[in-house]
């Protein structure tokens, strides 16, 4: 157990250590009693008796819930009236919707109802809803949100995951059309109702380096990329670690390329300078890089991919893209503007972008069928340009490429995506 305040706490349900395979009835059966006993009649700690409350899907994989010391002012009842209200007959999904509730959220905005149009119309086409879980922002409101959250000025999310009242999903920033509306959210991301009118952001789209993962690998070969694509690329990512502690140029590539902002510290003292065999500190930041990727590479072949990112996302609200098209547009990490701030040899550094153009593969996780890796192509399009650092998908076709990959949506999932030629299937097609 872990005592989060005086009233409230997160209590961790011990795991079974037992295989759960096991023939033993009675055994299965007092556990489930025990677990019973706590969610409905809670426990008693330090003379308070608190009370079961939910979960978020964090949690659940996680083993843990809320759990509410009540008083004489405040139940349990009344916060899951003030949270909203919840029609739900499903038990797992009313759940599942409390608890986007307990998601971990930055409050910002307050934006009032008569700012927000909760009736942008859904792109549907042959049973199936492109526009599935995304919405629009205006500039200003995207400005603001930034303030709120301290975020580099030259580096502005192009779109947020957000919560707000009881809606789920993500916005994208588009211009506004003078109607006073900042905010305009799909019936797609309506879940439950709720008064709360702070706009709360879950995260928002920046540089995040592509790593391949053992589940990419397996379907990238079953599609006809050769494996010694992938041991190249696993023994130059090696390489370059063991250079780490010896080779700040390497050390430094290493830390803008593949750290995102967890670098920013080592990579301010390398540019300032320091060397890692006569400053133990900056020495014990790359050992610690070095262990976590070695680590990844390890256990879950995470390979880094040079010519990759992982993206947020996003829909084509202007209409332009075609069928197997999407746009592209990426920034260069943030942890290489950031030293403007800091009179290094990065001084003059400003945010370039580039746009990617060819074919691309595009996954989700989890991704366990040949199909669910899709091959499209990234086109220029000027009249996208306002966005970068997410994923845009076009609103034309068949069936929306999100859903092709995994079953997704655009509420939020991040895409793995890679323009490196060397990743794409010789066919240059998708698996049907």
């Amino acid at each position: 157990m872990q005592t989060m305040n005086s009233h409230v706490l997160s209590y961790f349900v011990a795991p079974i250590v037992k295989d759960l395979t096991s023939s033993s009835f009675s055994q299965k059966t007092h556990v489930f009693k025990r677990v019973k006993t706590i969610l409905t009649d809670g426990f008693k700690l330090c003379g308070r008796r608190y009370s079961f409350l939910a979960f978020s899907a964090n949690q659940l994989r996680d083993r843990s819930a809320w759990f509410f010391a009540e008083d004489g002012k405040t139940r349990v009842s009344d916060i899951k009236t003030w949270m909203g209200k919840f029609k739900d007959k499903n038990v797992a999904k009313c759940a599942a919707r409390m608890g986007l509730c307990f998601s971990s959220t930055y409050a910002t905005v307050d934006v009032m109802p008569h700012e927000v149009d909760t009736e942008l119309p859904e792109i549907e086409r042959n049973g199936y809803t492109f526009s599935d879980g995304i919405g629009t922002i205006t500039p200003d409101l995207a400005l603001e949100i930034m303030e709120k959250l301290k975020l580099d000025s030259h580096c502005s999310p192009c779109a947020y995951q957000i919560r707000y009242a009881g809606f789920k999903g993500v916005v994208a920033r588009w211009p506004s059309k003078d109607d006073g509306i900042r905010l305009a959210l799909r019936h797609s991301m309506d879940k439950f109702h709720s008064k709360h009118t702070i706009l709360e952001i879950c995260s928002w789209t920046r540089f995040q380096p592509g790593f391949l993962n053992r589940q990419i690998i397996t379907l990238l070969s079953v599609l006809g990329v050769p494996d010694e694509i992938f041991w190249d690329m696993q023994e130059t990512m090696l390489c370059k670690l063991n250079r780490i502690l010896d080779d700040t140029d390497v050390a430094f590539e290493v830390l803008t390329a593949s750290c995102a902002e967890q670098g920013n510290t080592a990579a301010i003292m390398l540019s300032a300078g320091f060397k890692p065999k006569t400053e133990p500190h900056l020495r014990g930041m790359l050992s610690s890089v070095r262990i976590a990727q070695l680590w990844g590479l390890r256990e879950k072949s995470r390979i880094f991919v040079t010519s990759g990112r992982w993206l947020m996302g996003c829909l084509d609200e202007a209409g332009v893209l075609e069928q197997g098209q999407c746009f592209i547009q990426v920034s260069k990490p943030s942890i290489e503007n950031c030293f403007s701030k800091h009179g290094s040899r990065f001084k003059e550094t400003k945010t370039d972008l580039q746009v990617v153009k060819g074919y691309v593969a595009i996954a989700k996780n989890p991704c366990l069928h040949p199909g669910d890796i899709r091959i499209l192509e990234a086109v220029d399009v000027p009249e996208l340009h306002d966005m970068y650092d997410c994923l845009l998908f076009p609103q034309k076709g068949e069936r929306p490429h999100t859903n092709e990959a995994s079953g997704s949506d655009l509420d939020g999932d991040l895409y793995f995506v890679a323009w490196d030629q060397r990743l794409i299937p010789p066919s240059r097609t998708s698996f049907p």
